[in-house]
Formats: C-alpha cells, structure tokens, sequence
C-alpha cells in the first residue's frame, strides 16, 4: 500500500496538469475540474473557523537605522506577521514614487490630523468567511494596527459590496467611499475574472475609471491594489490565470502601490508546500479564512513600514511635493474617462422610484449583515414600472438628460449560474427605450452569482408626460428557471471627448 502511495506522488508530480500535488494532499483530477486548474480537496476534520496558528507569528528587526530614527519608528514594528519573511517579501509589488502613500505615512507617523481609511471590493473584503467581524477580517486588523502606531484619529469604512465587480464601484462610489477619505485599498481581482489581453483589456480598464474617480477625491487619497488569487470550492487557477499582470500597467502609470496574496502564498503551495498555508488550510469557498485574511493584513502592514523606512533613507524632496499637486495625466486607455456624473439608486432610493409591481417583490435575499435588497419575480408576464423621471422635477433623469434628450441608464441584475429567467425593457409616458435581459450565466463550471449591469439609452423626447421604465418577465429561457432580480440603477454621463457616452467605457454584459 505504501509502494502505491508513493508512486501516486511520483505520477503526480509528472503527470501536470492531469493531477497535481496540494501539498500533502495528492489530488486527482475529477469531474467538473477544468482542465489545466489544481485541484483542490478539503482535508477529513476541516474547521472553517480555524483560528491563526500563533506559533507561526513573528516579529521583523529593523537594522541600519540612527537611534532617533529607530525609536520613531518602533511603533510600527510591533506587530506580529504570520507569513514566512521570504513570503512577505515576495508579496510587494509595484512600490514606484508611492507620492501619496508616503505623504499618508508622514501624516500617520506625525499624528496631527485624523486619518481615514476605506477598502472597496466583493465579498472576501466585505469579510466572509472570517470567523469574527471587525477582528479577524484584514481590514479590521489593519485598521486596528494603524490606530495603535499613531497619536492620530483613524477612522474606517468598509465599502465593499459582495458578489459586484469594480466597474459596480465605478458608478456607486459614493455610498462605499468616505469623500474625505486619505487611503483606499482596491480588491476585486477575484470578482473581476480574468483576461490577459494587452489591448483594450475589459477589466483594466473599468479599473482605470474606478483608480480616477478614487484619486481625484479631495484629500488626494493614496490607492493601493491588494490582489488575491482565483482559489475556487474544488479547485484554484493557475498562477498566471488572472488579470493581477495586466493590471501592472496601471499602478506604474498611476504610482498606485500594490500588494499580492497570490505572488506570497503561490509557492507556499506548489514549489515549497508549507503546512499551515495551503489552500486548502487557508481559504474556504472562494474566501480566505482566518490565516489567509491575517496573510492579507500582513502584506498591507509590510508595504506600509517599507515605506516609513524609505521616508528616514530618502525624505521627500520639495519636487516630490510638487509632483504631489499636478492634476491627473490623461487616461493609460486613450478616451478612458472615468464618469464626470453618477447617481447610484439602490436600496430604499431604488424601491422609492416603483409605482407599480405586479407580481414582483421587494425582498432581501441575504442578512441583516449582508443584505441584498431587490425586486424578484419568478412568474412569466409580471410587470414593473419605476418612474425615472417626473415633469417639472429636478432629478437624476433631468440632470442626466444633457444632448437629444437622451441619457443612459445602467440597470442592476443578478447574472447567475442558477435558474433563472429573461425579461424585456421597454420606456413608457414620454421617454423610449428597449432591451432584453438574460439573467443566467451558462456555459460555465464555476458556481457563480454576481451583480451586473446593463447599459439602456433612454430617450426622454416628452417633458410634459413623466418618463417611466417597465421590466417584464418573459416566458423564454435558457434554464429551467424565471427568477428575475433587478436592484438598483445608475444615471451617468461620460466627459469622453469623443461621445456624450462612449459605449467602449461602459462594459454591457
């Protein structure tokens, strides 16, 4: 039997993609594991809840430094990472100027002003999955951190939405986004899927609206990409298999500094399998669990005293300074302006604009800590109308409606791999518009369930009559299901110099 064992690990070994070590778990590819993914296989007695394994925990040493410098800097060295050093090393990415993010750190170190701190992204930063919320999930141990090295306020919001990808933020930052705030993180590696295109990549540039709006906040905030590996329920893609590369040509072109759960912990797996870091011991469908949200912390804490030291090495310079007040270069993406008005409807401002919703509901489909609010119908031939726009009424419509009293609209759905059904979108009173809409993902292995948008141009040609939308679900389907979810809308407009709203900004799913 353990000639057997042994040369199964020797096959595996040999044998890739078609089995692969995880590891001290040899895992053989079985049915519903795309080709050319690990596969990934939950160990007997798997406890979800598994707190950090505290004799892993570790302090740095810093070396090189004046007494005066060394004592100032104390502070920010007492704190205990888990990943290996030479895993913490390899996760900081692209560091660059870091302009905004060292003017944070001297207001962090010099403690004068309050700070404020903000993350936006899906689901593993919203804290699934980590056994405490507000203690064990990254964020809060980061901000947490950050409130004990300094004499400064630290105030923190969480404006991640679960199951949204960026270009959801890129519309509806204002109710994730503190307008004051001085540093945000960016996670959404995992719900923005993945393409490796060069040119005219979807994601990159989506993301590149979303890094503009962010910057061009008042207090200038310093951005910071945090990228995580595509760790699915059975299996994890492969390192490559992610548009974390891609994205690479935004932070050198922005100075926006990043950080990489997968660059850090890949190896960890694969290469050199260390116990207490495999996939399977840190992450749980799809999310980190403890160990893995305390390895996310860590890398952010690692950049933020990389830079304190650089701050003592290499002051800031009366240029750096400067640099610091020049506007925002032109898009990497030629034409790729983030959005110059938005106005995001959802929750109660979304139910508010329903006048009639014949065999619809409004429900939430979640928690009370996680809700998700939204009209579902399940029924062929249901119909509901939202009024966009009121005669005489200054609103989003009118202020969206600048040229041929046209605007668009993005209507929010639920795209997901379950049942689910179609509707039509038609205009009613003074204003057209038609689409149809399919609310299920097919052709696809991977259990999926996201909030998405589609773009409608709206034409308002009758300011007399008010301007209302109505979604019908239709009898055709493409599953077995007719479950239609619709949850908010945004009125926009684009600054593109070349359209008043150039489709090739919005994404239309």
């Amino acid at each position: 039997m353990e000639f057997v064992q042994s040369l199964l690990v020797i096959l595996a070994a040999f044998c890739l993609p078609s089995s692969y070590i995880l590891g001290n778990v040899v895992s053989v590819r079985g049915e519903g594991i795309p080709r050319g993914t690990i596969p990934l296989i939950y160990p007997a007695g798997f406890k979800q809840e598994a707190p950090v394994n505290t004799s892993l925990l570790w302090s740095k040493s810093v070396h090189g430094l004046n007494p005066d410098v060394a004592n100032k800097l104390r502070p920010l060295f007492d704190y205990q990472f888990v990943l290996p050093e030479q895993s913490l090393r390899a996760g900081l990415g692209y560091v660059g100027a870091a302009r905004r993010l060292r003017k944070f750190v001297t207001d962090l170190l010099a403690g004068r002003r309050s700070l404020r701190i903000g993350v936006v992204g899906g689901s593993i930063s919203y804290d699934m999955f980590a056994s405490r919320r507000g203690v064990t999930d990254w964020f809060s141990i980061f901000v947490n951190w950050l409130a004990s090295v300094t004499k400064a306020e630290v105030k923190s919001l969480n404006g991640c939405r679960p199951a949204t990808p960026s270009l959801y933020m890129v519309f509806c930052m204002e109710h994730s986004v503190d307008p004051e705030v001085d540093l945000v993180v960016i996670e959404y590696s995992l719900n923005d899927g993945f393409d490796d295109s060069i040119k005219k990549n979807r994601i990159v540039m989506d993301k590149e609206q979303l890094v503009r709006r962010l910057m061009k906040l008042q207090n200038q905030p310093a951005v910071v990409f945090l990228q995580v590996p595509h760790v699915w329920p059975k299996y994890v893609h492969p390192f490559h298999h992610t548009s974390e590369d891609v994205e690479g040509a935004l932070a050198a072109y922005y100075d926006v500094q990043t950080v990489s759960l997968r660059t850090s912990m890949f190896l960890l797996n694969l290469h050199h399998p260390t116990h207490g870091f495999l996939w399977n011991e840190t992450y749980f469908n799809r999310h980190p669990i403890d160990t893995g949200h305390k390895a996310m912390a860590d890398l952010v804490i690692h950049l933020i005293q990389e830079v304190a030291v650089g701050l003592y090495t290499w002051p800031a310079s009366e240029q750096e300074v400067s640099w610091l007040k020049m506007p925002l270069p032109p898009p990497m993406h030629d034409g790729n302006y983030e959005p110059m008005f938005a106005s995001c409807l959802v929750v109660d401002a979304f139910a508010n604009l329903c006048i009639s919703k014949e065999g619809w509901q409004w429900i939430n489909e979640g928690t009370d800590t996680k809700p998700k609010w939204g009209f579902v119908s399940t029924t062929p031939g249901s119909e509901l109308i939202l009024r966009l726009g009121t005669p005489g009424v200054s609103g989003p419509a009118t202020a969206a409606v600048v040229k041929n009293t046209t605007f668009p609209l993005l209507i929010h759905y639920l795209l997901s791999y379950a049942p689910m059904g179609q509707v039509s979108v038609d205009c009613l009173g003074g204003c057209y518009c038609q689409k149809r809409v399919n609310g299920h993902l097919s052709n696809t292995l991977m259990e999926v369930s996201v909030t998405h948008m589609v773009l409608l141009d709206v034409t308002w040609k009758d300011h007399s009559l008010p301007c209302d939308m109505r979604v019908t679900v239709l009898n055709d389907t493409t599953s077995d299901g007719h479950k239609f979810k619709v949850s908010g809308v945004v009125f926009a407009a684009t600054n593109s110099l070349a359209a008043f709203h150039a489709i090739d900004n919005w994404i239309e799913f």
